[in-house]
């Protein structure tokens, strides 16, 4: 472990650099519409052309966010990139993040609290099992109640799961969330794994060795946890017509090395940082797709902790980061400053929010004083060493808290401690006060809400929920119209931002998913958890695209 600190002006500095020529378009909450996705500008367009696909090629993606490869464990916040190869969920989620489709046809609203879903015929998983309405009851049953789980709190609200016949199934909800509940099965609750695979394992890490889905891919051979997992193609999936891949290699490849290693051609596609997009546009082998997010970087804090227990420390911490400035430093201008916890454009999104926390530093020790810190506060954050995006933030926000009155000691670590040091174990409890992190894509607010500010959250690491925010999400998952729920997830935006919960947020990620010219189908610029790799292709021969 090791101390960072730096003097302030060689990182404001860094908001001298150019605007990037990439712009983004919307893709924030599934509860919008808009067209999320576009080639960077001084890219070639990255589907243009039309190219014969090869069948038989495999795609080498250069991350592997998993540790865990059965759906109702979470280890990393981001396995459902690699999970979706191998499990299809009942719903699916289209470019635009609205819901769609999957092993569930349909759904409906049968009264109040009965959601009754339609399921696909004829699908098998990879070991032959049939896909029916007892295969939905029996995964939905092991999310809600195996000891191993902990997605429970995601179905927290399912009372019971009827098989009404062979491909129909109804959901009792109390409360109802008909607006939220197809999103939730589109997420790690709707991925369906083989029953008769989960039960000859016995038990969550030995399925996790050898998952079983009904996704386009199967695992073959041992996988190693971030380092290296591969899928390959497998006979009887019921939507071969749209699998364009023979498989998929995920080997991780560290953030510096990715656009070396994409120019090499050692990796097919990469999600890239900001300050890699330039270098990607120009060089003619690459294309660059380029997307606004609503994964938003910020200083993330346990606020059961000292000092962060007090709510004006809290407040204080709020105005003593200039927002602008840090996205203008880490982004080039490509992303948005964010001024709450969700981007402008999405449900929740507040305009009156957008001024709460001007930066003002003096108005920061004012509140400091105010909580008996006349002199100021030191505390310690943690990140992982080899994480330079995060190491970097850091080091920027820790040089404008020290104009406010705030000493943040900053520790580089190992990264494989430092999320459980942050969040917490089912053996340790939560260990540091703060972490300059990230709060991943959110398929929808209420899971934002619920995970990152309910008591039970499983990215709450103060265990802490505020006075009625629970109520107003769960109304609002409840609403049938839209101006209802728009309200109801807005009021709840607010008491977040009066209570300055969970840290500051700091700016909203713009994905870059940078490609070889070979490679098509690219739906949208991505980050690690929101990679969509259906419709992906390598032409014959790997040609360019267009």
């Amino acid at each position: 472990m090791r101390s960072v600190h730096r003097t302030l002006a060689p990182l404001l500095a860094l908001s001298l650099l150019p605007l990037a020529a990439c712009s983004t378009s919307a893709d924030t909450d599934s509860d919008t519409t808009d067209d999320n996705a576009a080639a960077a500008p001084g890219c070639p367009p990255a589907t243009s052309g039309s190219v014969a696909h090869d069948p038989t090629a495999i795609l080498k993606y250069g991350s592997v966010p998993a540790s865990s490869l059965d759906p109702i464990r979470m280890v990393e916040a981001n396995e459902i990139t690699v999970l979706q190869t191998i499990f299809d969920p009942l719903v699916k989620l289209d470019a635009a993040d609205q819901p769609i489709p999957g092993l569930a046809t349909g759904w409906s609203v049968v009264d109040d609290n009965v959601m009754e879903f339609t399921l696909r015929e004829g699908v098998v998983f990879s070991d032959g099992t049939p896909f029916d309405a007892e295969a939905v009851r029996f995964n939905i049953d092991r999310a809600m109640n195996d000891e191993e789980s902990n997605i429970k709190g995601d179905l927290a609200n399912v009372q019971a799961v009827e098989v009404v016949d062979e491909y129909t199934v109804r959901f009792e909800l109390d409360p109802p969330n008909p607006a939220a509940f197809p999103i939730v099965l589109s997420d790690r609750p709707g991925l369906m794994a083989s029953p008769t695979a989960v039960r000859a394992a016995g038990s969550s890490t030995a399925f996790s060795d050898a998952p079983v889905g009904a996704g386009p891919y199967a695992v073959e051979g041992p996988w190693y946890a971030r380092e290296k997992v591969s899928v390959r193609a497998w006979d009887g999936y019921w939507n071969a017509e749209e699998r364009l891949l023979g498989g998929i290699d995920f080997v991780e490849t560290s953030t510096d090395a990715s656009l070396g290693a994409l120019q090499a051609g050692d990796l097919d596609v990469q999600y890239i940082e900001d300050d890699k997009v330039a270098a990607a546009c120009a060089d003619d082998r690459l294309r660059v797709m380029s997307s606004s997010t609503n994964e938003v970087r910020a200083l993330l804090i346990n606020q059961a902790m000292e000092p962060f227990d007090d709510v004006r420390v809290r407040q204080a911490l709020q105005y003593a980061l200039d927002r602008e400035a840090i996205t203008e430093a880490l982004t080039d201008g490509r992303s948005e400053a964010a001024t709450q916890w969700f981007p402008e454009g999405s449900v929740p999104y507040s305009p009156e929010l957008a001024d709460a926390y001007p930066y003002d530093p003096q108005r920061a020790r004012e509140l400091l004083a105010e909580a008996g810190y006349p002199d100021g506060v030191t505390f310690t954050a943690e990140i992982g060493g080899t994480f330079t995006a995060y190491v970097r933030m850091g080091e920027l926000v820790q040089a404008q808290l020290e104009q406010a009155g705030f000493t943040m000691d900053l520790q580089l670590i190992d990264p494989a401690q430092m999320l459980a040091r942050l969040y917490g174990t089912a053996d340790s409890p939560p260990q540091i006060a703060a972490a300059p992190l990230a709060m991943a894509p959110a398929r929808s607010p209420s899971s934002r809400f619920r995970e990152r500010f309910f008591e039970d959250g499983r990215y709450n690491p103060s265990g802490e929920t505020i006075p009625g925010l629970r109520d107003l999400v769960v109304q609002a998952d409840a609403a049938v119209d839209p101006d209802e729920r728009a309200d109801l997830l807005r009021q709840a935006a607010t008491l977040v931002s009066e209570e300055a919960a969970a840290g500051v947020p700091l700016f909203f990620v713009a994905g870059h998913t940078a490609m070889g010219a070979h490679v098509g189908g690219v739906q949208r610029g991505s980050t690690r958890s929101n990679m969509i790799f259906d419709g992906l292709y390598i032409t014959e021969g790997r040609v360019p695209v267009g």
